[in-house]
């Protein structure tokens, strides 16, 4: 009884080993066709419903993930919520921030200065200073037409902060207010960053604390745009990730007080 039961399951075993390998499927399972088979092998729950499920090779990452670093804050907690006086009062103690934050620098790398043996300071923002902030605002100002609808979303409208920002546009260019202001800023941009290259490399007879002071003022100039990011959480867009709220915000305006430190002291100690 034994040996017999023993030689069926060794036909048993054989009878399927066959089948599998002259591609024969029972009639529970779909015959695949050779067009199917890479997708088996990618999506293998759709022809093994009750086995267990197997993510596919070619899986996008969790829509989760993304979702969170691109989580945006409630509207309600912006300043852009709050009445108008108190958005103008959020932008003056911002912009007082920046200003005091920029005096802190320059303290900051004026102490450095004095630490550094004779010389060392100096040779490093006459040869490195000029060529780094010339190349970087050059590209940014290039960007402001390769990118244009970027710089244009973040403009701040005529009448922002409770009627705070009037800066005016001319009408006869044909031109929106945002694309008016995105054109110029980077055309400065641009001419101020070839500038202080040229007197940085000594191809222009000129020292390159004239060009510090003129990118100096451009980037005071611009710094309402960097507000309104934060104030009204404007996203630039245009493949560009938003920032994140609100410490990425606080990170770029110490980034800001850093870049007039630094124009600051290219240009009055020099």
């Amino acid at each position: 009884m034994t040996s017999s039961l023993w030689k069926l399951s060794v036909i048993l075993s054989l009878s399927a080993l066959l089948k599998s390998s002259i591609g024969f499927t029972s009639p529970s399972i779909p015959r695949c066709s050779r067009n199917l088979s890479c997708d088996r092998i990618l999506n293998p729950s759709r022809f093994y419903p009750n086995k267990v499920k197997v993510a596919p090779l070619l899986s996008e990452p969790p829509r989760t993930q993304i979702e969170t670093i691109l989580e945006r804050p409630d509207p309600s907690v912006l300043i852009s919520a709050r009445p108008g006086s108190e958005q103008q009062d959020a932008v003056f103690v911002i912009s007082a921030a920046i200003v005091g934050g920029t005096f802190i620098f320059v303290y900051l790398l004026s102490g450095l200065e004095n630490l550094l043996p004779d010389g060392w300071f100096a040779a490093w923002r006459d040869y490195t200073w000029p060529f780094g902030l010339g190349i970087v605002f050059t590209a940014a100002g290039v960007s402001h037409f390769t990118v244009k609808e970027a710089f244009c979303n973040i403009v701040p409208p005529k009448g922002s902060w409770g009627g705070l920002w009037q800066v005016p546009a001319p009408e006869f260019l044909g031109l929106s207010y945002e694309e008016f202001h995105t054109y110029w800023t980077g055309i400065a941009e641009i001419a101020g960053g070839l500038f202080l290259l040229a007197s940085g490399f000594g191809i222009a007879d000129i020292s390159p604390s004239v060009p510090s002071a003129l990118l100096g003022l451009l980037a005071l100039s611009v710094t309402p745009a960097n507000i309104y990011m934060f104030t009204h959480d404007a996203e630039m867009g245009e493949g560009i990730p938003p920032i994140p709220y609100p410490w990425g915000h606080v990170g770029r305006g110490v980034a800001q007080m850093v870049l007039l430190a630094l124009f600051w002291k290219l240009t009055f100690h020099y």
